[in-house]
């Protein structure tokens, strides 16, 4: 059943997500229908379902699989480590195959992933430097924070 999950991934994301992923242990957590819910790769949380529409979101462990990277500026990875919204203007380098509303992974200029979210503009359209690019749904502190509160 793994194999399907790592097609749909594929099918999401790339044929280069999906070789990287094959060489690891895979877990599918299934809610009570029998449909995906959680994907774990080494035991790590890495893929989780979005209800209304059952795409598979990468998390912070999930998108660093991921292909379509934007990097940013060094001034604004701080904001951005925070859980803050990415400006255009503060992308230094974008990806030609990145779609508007597809999922990116954003990362300092290192190479580490500090966030993860929805790209709400085109390639194109990321060279007009307007408006906020990347709506983050989950950052580095944020994840950080949540791991230490003890679950209820």
């Amino acid at each position: 059943m793994a194999s399907a999950v790592i097609n749909i991934i594929a099918y999401l994301y790339g044929r280069p997500v999906a070789e990287k992923l094959r060489r690891r242990q895979i877990d599918v957590e299934y809610n009570k229908a029998g449909r995906v819910r959680r994907v774990y790769v080494d035991g790590k949380l890495a893929f989780v379902l979005r209800n209304n529409d059952g795409y598979l979101l990468p998390t912070l462990y999930g998108a660093t699989f991921l292909e379509r990277r934007l990097v940013l500026d060094p001034e604004t990875v701080e904001y951005v480590k925070e859980g803050r919204n990415v400006p255009a203007k503060y992308i230094v380098q974008a990806p030609h195959e990145a779609r508007p509303y597809g999922e990116v992974a954003v990362i300092d200029p290192h190479g580490s992933v500090i966030a993860v979210g929805r790209l709400m503009y085109s390639a194109r359209e990321l060279t007009l430097k307007r408006g906020y690019a990347v709506r983050v749904r989950e950052s580095l502190k944020k994840a950080t924070e949540s791991q230490k509160e003890p679950r209820q």
